[in-house]
């Protein structure tokens, strides 16, 4: 199985999946949409709006040090806000929407950045 073929196949919705999306008013912001989960959601969420004939936006939000993620979601039909969302400028810019995925976090353990990783998964979500 290839990378693409594998990021296919978690991004294909289920038939309840696009169901229950036809029922979801709205806009949807995934917050870390550029983590290990967070392209696959976004590509997910997308293909079961076009199958639910739903005419929705995706907003993924991300730091995207790595422009080819950023690049791939936007060619699969994610619109991209790329950002800090430690930074004010970053946060001002969300659009208001009534569907939010939070995402984002940092491992714990990551000893070279402990305060970093207590703001992310502590501070930050608040």
């Amino acid at each position: 199985m290839t990378e693409d073929a594998l990021e296919e196949l978690l991004s294909r919705p289920t038939a309840d999946l696009v169901q229950e999306m036809s029922h979801i008013a709205g806009d949807l912001l995934i917050l870390g949409a550029g983590g290990k989960m967070g392209p696959s959601l976004a590509r997910l969420a997308v293909r079961a709006s076009q199958q639910a004939g739903v005419a929705r936006k995706v907003v993924a939000v991300a730091r995207f040090t790595d422009p080819t993620i950023a690049s791939s979601l936007e060619q699969a039909g994610v619109d991209i806000l790329a950002g800090d969302l430690f930074d004010r400028r970053t946060v001002a810019q969300l659009p208001e929407v009534p569907n939010v995925i939070y995402m984002v976090g940092q491992k714990f353990g990551t000893a070279e950045a402990a305060s970093r990783t207590w703001a992310v998964n502590a501070y930050l979500p608040a």
